[in-house]
């Protein structure tokens, strides 16, 4: 559907800030002139384009300024359903679904070849970590999904960790034949100072060439680490870089809002979101008390790197028909196939199944010429194509 993003590396969320700060300064936000203070933070997966659709909010990303994985200001194109993102914006309309994106910053979890692959669990092991796969998990260059990898393929995996079922979830896979450097991330264990290794998960980390280490690297201590792509003559990976794993936000904000699985759990009222720490002693908790492996919305405020929650609702978006969402402009239909393409500014023509769809929004089937403005919502399918389950049409 787009082209692939470059494969780069996340820096730590305050360095980011200080250098996209910069950026703004310098680019005036995006050609407006002016610096534009951010003031709204949304975390999330992206789960449309129009331009990108995050926690059900339409971000206008045309102005945005995009950061990879190296904090090097990439493109709009980089930017692909199932990826998690960051974004600071100016003020959100979230009744209207609708907000302005200023900075938006995306990262990956692995990088790696894959050692095994179990189609009977939905799983693939990949550095000694289980990714679990599920339905609304997206592929690129990979026509048959989970049934197109086998040991040894590298591929590019986005998701979260899973802290109830011990795995990651992948929600975004991706062929990755020239990765110049692996990534993993996990937590620190078997840290051994004098040989200059520790373990994530089953595999062992030779660290001994990295010099800006974390302050407070310890047993216990999540990091993401840059690997070369050979292990050493130890059968140990090489690390050519060792950062934070967790990626939290560290300017306050106005309003924020983060969608993702609860990772810790203190106690009823104080847990993790994503590594974010979230106090919701005061919140309003619409379907109870979260445990770990929730998948829950959070809305309310940052503070200190903490979110204050005002509302905490859980999630469920494995059975969501209409998990995805395009915006753009009908340029054919097929109704032998029942299909049409779908052109969007940046990620080009997306064919769109129409076979089950379960309802027009002004307008009718017979609207559904070339040239028509559209809302699809839906769910990706292996090969790209969207099944439709509601099509609007849009002035």
């Amino acid at each position: 559907m787009s082209i692939a993003p470059s494969k780069r590396w996340l820096p730590s969320l305050g360095s980011a800030l200080v250098a996209v700060s910069a950026l703004l300064t310098a680019c005036g936000g995006g050609g407006s002139g002016q610096e534009v203070a951010a003031t709204s933070y949304t975390q999330g997966q992206i789960t449309g384009y129009g331009s990108i659709v995050v926690n059900g909010v339409r971000f206008d990303d045309r102005s945005a300024v995009v950061l990879d994985d190296e904090d090097r200001e990439g493109r709009r194109a980089d930017l692909k359903i199932g990826m998690w993102v960051e974004i600071e914006g100016d003020d959100v309309d979230r009744d209207r679904g609708v907000g302005r994106a200023l900075r938006v910053r995306w990262a990956n979890e692995f990088v790696g070849p894959v050692s095994s692959v179990d189609l009977s669990s939905s799983t693939f092991v990949l550095f000694g970590q289980t990714i679990e796969v599920r339905p609304q998990t997206q592929f690129e260059d990979l026509p048959q999904g989970l049934a197109s990898l086998a040991p040894g393929a590298v591929v590019e995996v986005h998701g979260y960790f899973n802290a109830a079922a011990g795995r990651y979830v992948a929600t975004r896979v991706e062929a990755e034949d020239d990765a110049e450097f692996y990534k993993l991330r996990g937590i620190v264990s078997a840290l051994d100072t004098t040989a200059r290794t520790f373990r994530l998960g089953s595999e062992t980390i030779y660290y001994g060439e990295v010099s800006d280490l974390p302050p407070n690297l310890a047993d216990g201590l999540r990091v993401r680490v840059r690997l070369r792509t050979e292990k050493n003559t130890a059968d140990q990976w090489v690390a050519v870089s060792v950062k934070h794993g967790v990626r939290r936000p560290t300017l306050d904000r106005v309003e924020s809002e983060i969608e993702g699985v609860v990772d810790t759990c203190t106690s009823n009222t104080s847990f993790s979101v994503n590594g974010i720490p979230v106090d919701a002693s005061t919140a309003l908790l619409r379907d109870g008390f979260v445990t770990c492996g929730d998948e829950v919305e959070v809305k309310g405020q940052i503070e200190a790197g903490v979110m204050k929650a005002a509302v905490v609702k859980k999630e469920d978006g494995d059975d969501d028909d209409e998990r995805h969402e395009l915006h753009g402009t009908v340029v054919s239909v097929d109704t032998a196939t029942e299909t049409f393409v779908l052109r969007h500014e940046v990620h080009g023509d997306i064919t769109v199944s129409y076979d089950h769809i379960l309802r027009f929004e002004d307008g009718t089937l017979a609207d559904l010429i070339p040239g028509a403005k559209v809302e699809v919502r839906g769910r990706f399918m292996l090969g790209g194509v969207l099944q439709a389950v509601r099509v609007e049409f849009e002035d």
